[in-house]
C-alpha cells in the first residue's frame, strides 16, 4: 500500500497562500525517509496558474548561495533528490484556480519586489494571469507569453485572447465571475477566479502547465479540482459563453432524438440561454436542484463533457511523457469520492483526494471509498473545513492527542485506505498555521507499516458487498443535507432536506455492528463502464442492494446470474421501479435467494436479514460483546488472511487509548488455521489466545493496546 504525504510544506504560523508552495530544501527530504514515504501528492509546481515564467521559476530558478546554506533547492532538484529514494513526486495542477496578487515591482518594471505580501516597495500593481497574457511587464521573468504561444490563443468565437483571466472565468447568471473562495485568504486582497475547462482556451493553457511540470520531471500529474466547472455550479454558474454554447449543442443532439422535456423539446434552441432563462424566472440557482428547471439535462451534460475533458488531459499528460521517455503517471483530486468523480476513476492510475469532513472515526467512509478505487492505489488527505482538523491542530502543538492521531492513521490502515500525513497540510483560507503531523508518533506508524506492508491488502475478503448505484443515487446526493457529513456533496443546499439514503445508513450501521463489507458501485449504462460485472460478484456469498429504484437491464441479469450460482441478494426498499427490466425485477424478488426488507425497518434488523442470507446465519467476524473497536479482514496476496482491529477508546483527560480487556471475536476461514502471530505498532508482545474449531478461527487478545494485527498462518505458509 502507498505511503503518501500530504506535502504542501506551507509555514508553521502563516497563512497557507495558494497556489505557490514554499520553496523545498534537503531537510524535508530526511524527513520523508523518516517517515517510509512512497507518495507525495500537493507537492510541487503549482504556480502554473499565476503565470508560466512564474512556474518555471519554482521549477528550474536559481537559487541564492544564502537559501543553498540552508538546503533550499528549486522543484526540479528537490524531485531529483526524492527519486534517489524511492519517492514518486506529483506536480499539482489547480485547474480551477486561476489568480492575480497584488504586487510591487522596480521602477524600470525589471524586478519583482513584492507579490501577495506588501512592503510598500516600488510601484504597487497586480500580477497574475491578465498581466501574463497581455505581456504587460516583460522584463520580470526570462519569458513572455508570446514565448509561450507565438501565435497567441484563439478562443471559441475566432478572437485574439487578449486576457487569460477573464477570458476563462465561470460565470454566474448575471455574467459576472465566479471566485474560488474557499482559496482567497480573508483579509487579503488577492483574487481568485474559477476558471472553466470547457473553454478551448483553459484546457491549451493547462496543457503547457503539464508540458513544464514533465519537463522538470515529476513522477506524476495529480489534476485538482477535477470536476470543474461542477464546482462552479455550487457558487451559482457555470453560465460562461462555453458552456452555454456546448449545452445547446447538447440539447440539439438530444432534440433530433426526441429525448427531451416537453417545453424543451419544442423550442427552438437556436437562441436558447440557459442562465437567461433561468435569471428571467428568478430561479433560486443551485437551491434544491431538483426543483431547478431542466437541471437534470444541464447536470447531464456537465457530467458528460466534464469527462470527456478530464480525460482529454490524462491522455495528454501520458503521450507528452511519452515524448519525454517516461511513463508519467495521473492522478485526480476526487474530493469526498462521491458521485460527480466516478466517471473520471477510469483514467487516473492513483486516486489521490481529500475527505469533505475528516472526523475522528469513519471506517464506513473508508470502505466506501476502497470500493470506488476499485483496486487502485489510493491516499486520503484530510480537510479543514467542517470537521476536527482544526481542534487536533491546536491539540496536537499543545503536546496532547498523539495517540488520537495515531489512531487515524491506523484507522484508515485497516479499513483499505491510507490517509497520507500531513507535512504543512492546508487550513483553509482563515487560520494562520499548516498542519504537521507530531514526528516520533508518526514515524512509528510509518515504519510500523512498512514493516508490515506484507500484511496490509486494499482487498478485504469479505463475504458481503453492498452496491452503490450512481443512477439511484446521484441526484439524491445533490440534495442531500449539507451539514450531514455523510451524506453532501458541494452541490448541497445549506437548508435541510428529507432525502432518504438508505445506502449511507445501511453501511453505516453495518459498521457500527462490525460486519465486514465491500462496496460495488454500477453505473447508469451510459455515462461510464462500472465494473458490476459476474466475475466481481462470485467472491460474494451476499449482494445487498439499498433502495436501488434504478439499475440497467444488464445489471439486473447480472443479480439474476449470481443468485442462479447460489448467492443471496438481500433487497431494502424499491428494486429497478423507476429505470430497467420490470420482469426482470420480478424474478430477483420471487428469487428463493432473495430477501427482501421493508425501508420502515430498522436497521438494526436489516442487519439481521443479512444474517440470514449467510452460511449457518452467522457474519464472517463476530465479536465478543459490542466493544468500542474497528476491526476488518485483508486477504494478503498469497491468498491466506490477516484480521486488524482499532481500539476507538480515546481518553481525553488521561491523553490515551485505554486498553479493552480479553477482546475476542470468531472469524469464518477458507484455510484452517495452524499458528497466529498479534503485530502491534511497538512490537509490543501480546500472548493471544486462540483455537481453530470447525472453520471458525477464536481469538482472545487479553490486553488490547491502541492497534493489533493478527496474522492468520497456515499449513500452506
Amino acid at each position: 500500500m502507498e505511503r503518501g504525504i500530504y506535502f504542501d510544506g506551507w509555514y508553521r504560523d502563516e497563512f497557507c497562500y495558494h497556489p505557490s508552495l514554499p520553496m523545498r530544501r534537503t531537510q524535508m527530504v530526511e524527513d520523508l525517509k523518516d517517515y517510509e514515504a512512497t507518495l507525495l501528492v500537493w507537492s510541487a509546481l503549482g504556480g502554473g496558474v499565476v503565470s508560466l515564467p512564474y512556474m518555471e521559476e519554482e521549477a528550474f530558478g536559481e537559487v541564492p548561495p544564502r537559501l543553498r546554506m540552508y538546503g533550499y533547492m528549486n522543484d526540479q532538484e528537490f524531485i531529483r533528490e526524492c527519486e534517489k529514494h524511492g519517492i514518486k513526486v506529483f506536480g499539482v495542477v489547480f485547474e480551477v484556480q486561476g489568480w492575480e496578487f497584488p504586487a510591487e515591482i522596480s521602477e524600470d518594471e525589471t524586478q519583482l519586489l513584492g507579490l501577495n505580501i506588501m512592503r510598500g516597495q516600488g510601484k504597487k500593481t497586480w500580477y497574475g494571469l491578465r498581466e501574463f497574457s497581455q505581456d504587460k511587464y516583460p522584463k520580470l521573468f526570462k519569458k513572455t507569453f508570446r514565448d509561450y504561444f507565438p501565435g497567441g490563443l484563439i478562443n471559441s468565437d475566432g478572437e485574439q485572447v487578449t486576457d487569460l483571466w477573464e477570458e476563462c472565468a465561470a460565470r454566474k447568471m448575471d455574467g459576472t465571475a465566479v471566485h474560488a473562495g474557499w482559496v482567497e485568504v480573508v483579509g487579503h486582497e488577492q483574487i481568485c477566479y474559477q476558471m472553466c475547462r470547457n473553454n478551448p482556451v483553459w484546457r491549451t493553457y493547462l496543457k503547457k502547465i503539464i508540458e513544464i511540470q514533465i519537463n522538470a520531471g515529476v513522477h506524476g500529474v495529480h489534476l485538482d479540482e477535477c470536476e470543474l466547472p461542477i464546482t462552479a455550479i455550487g457558487y451559482g454558474g457555470c453560465f460562461c459563453k462555453d458552456c452555454m454554447k456546448q449545452f445547446n449543442t447538447y440539447l440539439a443532439e438530444r432534440q433530433a432524438k426526441r429525448n427531451l422535456p416537453e417545453e424543451l423539446q419544442n423550442r427552438d434552441l437556436s437562441s436558447f440561454h440557459y442562465g437567461e432563462y433561468l435569471r428571467a424566472r428568478n430561479v433560486d440557482y443551485p437551491g434544491k436542484t431538483s426543483e431547478v428547471p431542466f437541471f437534470t439535462e444541464y447536470f447531464r451534460f456537465q457530467m458528460k463533457i466534464m469527462t470527456g475533458y478530464f480525460k482529454e488531459l490524462t491522455d495528454f499528460i501520458r503521450a507528452y511523457g511519452r515524448v519525454k521517455g517516461r511513463d508519467v503517471l495521473v492522478s485526480g483530486n476526487f474530493f469526498h469520492v462521491m458521485h460527480q468523480y466516478m466517471p473520471l476513476q477510469p483514467e487516473v492510475d492513483i486516486i489521490a483526494t481529500e475527505m469533505r469532513n475528516t472526523l475522528y472515526r469513519q471506517a464506513y467512509w473508508y470502505r466506501y471509498a476502497n470500493g470506488f478505487a476499485h483496486g487502485k492505489p489510493m491516499t486520503v488527505v484530510e480537510n479543514p473545513y467542517g470537521g476536527i482538523v482544526p481542534e487536533l491542530l491546536d491539540n496536537l502543538r499543545a503536546g496532547r492527542m498523539a495517540e488520537q492521531f495515531q489512531l487515524m492513521l491506523l484507522e484508515a490502515a485497516t479499513f483499505g485506505c491510507n490517509l497520507a500525513v500531513p507535512y504543512g497540510g492546508w487550513m483553509g483560507n482563515s487560520i494562520r498555521d499548516a498542519f504537521y503531523a507530531p514526528k516520533e508518533p508518526t514515524m512509528a506508524v510509518q515504519q510500523f507499516l512498512k514493516r508490515k506492508d506484507h500484511l496490509i491488502s486494499n482487498i478485504s475478503g469479505a463475504e458481503i458487498v453492498v452496491n452503490y448505484s450512481y443512477p439511484s443515487y446521484y441526484y439524491r446526493e445533490n440534495d442531500a443535507v449539507e451539514n450531514d457529513p455523510n451524506q453532501a456533496t458541494m452541490l448541497s443546499p445549506t437548508m435541510n432536506q428529507d432525502v432518504v439514503m438508505p445506502f449511507w445508513d445501511i453501511i453505516k450501521e453495518m459498521s457500527k455492528q462490525h460486519v465486514p463489507f465491500d462496496v460495488l458501485i454500477s453505473s447508469d449504462g451510459d455515462l461510464f463502464q462500472d465494473e458490476f460485472h459476474l466475475e466481481n460478484l462470485h467472491k460474494y456469498k451476499c449482494l445487498v442492494l439499498p433502495d436501488n429504484n434504478k439499475m440497467t437491464a444488464e445489471q439486473l441479469g447480472v443479480v439474476l446470474k449470481f443468485l442462479d450460482a447460489g448467492g443471496k441478494v438481500v433487497v431494502y426498499g424499491r428494486l429497478a421501479e423507476d429505470m430497467g427490466d420490470a420482469g426482470l425485477a420480478a424474478k430477483i424478488l420471487a428469487h428463493p435467494g432473495t430477501v427482501q426488507c421493508d425501508p420502515a425497518e430498522k436497521l438494526y434488523g436489516f442487519i439481521t436479514s443479512i444474517r440470514s442470507a449467510l452460511p449457518e446465519q452467522k457474519f464472517q467476524i463476530e465479536l465478543d460483546g459490542r466493544p468500542d473497536i474497528g476491526i476488518n479482514p485483508h486477504r494478503l496476496a498469497d491468498g491466506n488472511m490477516a484480521v486488524h482491529l482499532v481500539n476507538y477508546q480515546f481518553n481525553n483527560e488521561q491523553d490515551r487509548v485505554i486498553p479493552i480487556e480479553n477482546a475476542g471475536f470468531r472469524f469464518r476461514t477458507e484455510r484452517p488455521v495452524t499458528g497466529l502471530t498479534v503485530h502491534t505498532i511497538d512490537d509490543q508482545w501480546i500472548d493471544a489466545i486462540w483455537r481453530y474449531d470447525d472453520g471458525y478461527l477464536s481469538v482472545t487478545i487479553p490486553s488490547m493496546p491502541l492497534y493489533a494485527l493478527v496474522e492468520c498462518k497456515t499449513a500452506d505458509r
